[in-house]
């Protein structure tokens, strides 16, 4: 029987069905993160603003 070669996809599904727990915090994690950057984004560079504004930079 040919032995198979291990991937990355195998190691990273192996380790999903291990720790479970750990794969939801990271998870959650990254998105409240990216919804932390996004909301930074918008607040602090002025793309909040008017659209008359925002066109203005261009």
């Amino acid at each position: 029987m040919a032995r198979r070669k291990k991937t990355l996809r195998g190691t990273y599904d192996q380790w999903l069905e291990a720790h479970p727990a750990a794969a939801n915090a990271i998870v959650g994690c990254s998105v409240a993160a990216a919804l932390i950057a996004v909301f930074v984004f918008v607040t602090f560079s002025g793309f909040g603003g008017s659209a008359e504004f925002i066109y203005n930079q261009f």
